[in-house]
């Protein structure tokens, strides 16, 4: 199978020879792997709902993970700094910490996420490979791509004054250069077969959230509040309409559950102390966002 990369705009400012490759084909990854030493492993399917989520999300993020452990030993690579999430995390139990593993999936992406690193970890004993894996939250930041999370996408409405209602979701954001720099730290820092979470201490309500970005600008608005009923009742509707359309829905039952007025506390006391790891706080890195979005949506 040949494989082209049009897309370089990303990699522009960057000196290093580009590969296109595809975690479902073990071929493609060999060839980009040759003469690696080191290997940052950030693919993955990045979808939180699908017609077949078993096939699409949770089968897909599972084969990219085998392939890419596989293709590594392979090729001979000496470390890998495997990007797992948050997500990963045990939820119930706060703050979480590096411990724990999910055990409640509010969506298929959840389940994918934690199983995949319970996958890499298996594949790297079997296989002897020296594996690092990173755990970042709610990635932000100026010039990110804004479908990249649900985190973006919520603050680019919020910016253009798309938001029907403050859905008041409790979210763990980190600056994404922090997360760019705590993986760069693992490698150089870390220790073999160990976890490290990259996000913040503390989560941010989404109505605390607007309300920073309406002291910047004043013509964001301030919608309404909606309680967690009145969204649970709009994402039945729009699960049903996805259906046909296949479009995916706004609003999903198992986000609401799991962002609705629920805290996001991590506990980064590993990461600071054998990374090196100091993240800006979660205030500093929206503010950036916010301008970042708000002088990108004036140049539209």
């Amino acid at each position: 199978m040949e494989l082209t990369l049009n897309n370089k705009k990303p990699f522009e400012e960057l000196t290093c020879e580009l590969f296109y490759a595809d975690i479902l084909y073990k071929a493609s990854l060999k060839q980009a792997f040759k003469g690696v030493n080191k290997l940052y492993h950030v693919a993955a399917v990045f979808k939180h709902w699908s017609r077949n989520p078993g096939k699409d999300i949770l089968e897909a993020n599972l084969k990219g993970t085998q392939n890419v452990l596989e293709a590594a030993a392979e090729c001979g690579i000496e470390k890998i700094i495997y990007v797992s999430s948050i997500a990963a995390l045990d939820f119930n139990k706060l703050p979480m910490n590096e411990k724990s593993w999910g055990t409640v999936f509010p969506n298929t992406y959840f389940k994918a996420k934690n199983d995949s690193e319970k996958l890499a970890w298996h594949l790297a004993y079997k296989l002897s490979l020296n594996m690092i894996t990173v755990l970042p939250s709610g990635m932000i930041g100026p010039e990110i791509f804004a479908n990249m999370a649900l985190a973006m996408n919520m603050l680019n409405n919020m910016v253009k004054n798309r938001l029907a209602f403050d859905p008041q979701y409790e979210i763990n954001y980190v600056h994404v250069k922090d997360v760019a720099k705590g993986m760069i730290l693992a490698e150089q820092n870390g220790r073999i077969g160990e976890r490290y979470i990259l996000g913040s201490e503390y989560s941010l309500n989404t109505s605390n959230v607007i309300q920073i970005a309406r002291n910047m600008y004043a013509d964001i608005q301030v919608p309404k509040k909606a309680n967690k009923r009145f969204q649970l009742f709009l994402a039945q509707i729009m699960k049903i309409t996805s259906i046909f359309t296949g479009k995916p829905p706004l609003l999903l039952k198992g986000n609401i559950h799991h962002y609705y007025k629920k805290e996001e506390h991590l506990d980064i006391e590993k990461a600071r102390r054998e990374l090196g790891y100091n993240p800006r706080k979660p205030e500093i890195a929206l503010k950036e966002t916010i301008k970042y979005l708000y002088e990108k949506k004036t140049k539209e």
